[in-house]
């Protein structure tokens, strides 16, 4: 079972391969996404499958987060998860990670959302990664604040860290 999540500003994606899909399994996958992202999540949007009842929902009224509900059947409710689900089934899941070894293949999976964020042009973000897409804003509003400019040792330092966060996360 794999869980997934997608910024809807950035389109920065992480996924997880879980051995089943519980309350629990999707708690682990919120405390890992919040570790992911370094800063509080304020909105998640969900389906509403039993895994994101009982634990789950106890963390994010723990965490503050904002819950909203897709409708039943209603996969155009959140277009940007499924269309990144589409994008991992047919780049990552069909090219032999078809185990169902969740130890197996969350380092591969690892790799390739390493390679989604850092190097795959999206075309919503104007042909850039969600990484540099991000770097990018934060560029843009540091200068806008009139604070030091980013230089690039201190984009890569960034950039360096997020990766870290996926490894540490895989």
């Amino acid at each position: 079972y794999i869980l997934t999540a997608v910024d809807h500003a950035t389109k920065l994606g992480y996924a997880r391969m879980y051995k089943n899909k519980s309350s629990r399994v999707a708690t682990d996958f919120l405390y890992r996404l919040r570790y992911l992202t370094g800063q509080p999540i304020e909105n998640l949007q969900t389906d509403n499958g039993s895994e994101f009842a009982l634990e789950f929902e106890r963390a994010t009224t723990k965490l503050s987060i904002q819950r909203y509900f897709s409708r039943v059947r209603t996969p155009k409710d959140n277009p940007e998860i499924e269309r990144f689900n589409q994008t991992l089934e047919y780049e990552w899941l069909y090219n032999s990670n078809l185990s169902l070894d969740p130890e197996e293949l969350n380092p591969r999976l690892t790799e390739w959302l390493i390679e989604y964020n850092f190097n795959r042009p999206h075309q919503t973000l104007g042909y850039l990664a969600p990484i540099e897409y991000i770097e990018k804003e934060l560029v843009k509003i540091h200068s806008q604040c009139l604070w030091p400019s980013l230089t690039s040792k201190t984009i890569m330092l960034r950039r360096a860290k997020a990766r870290s966060y996926f490894e540490d996360l895989g």
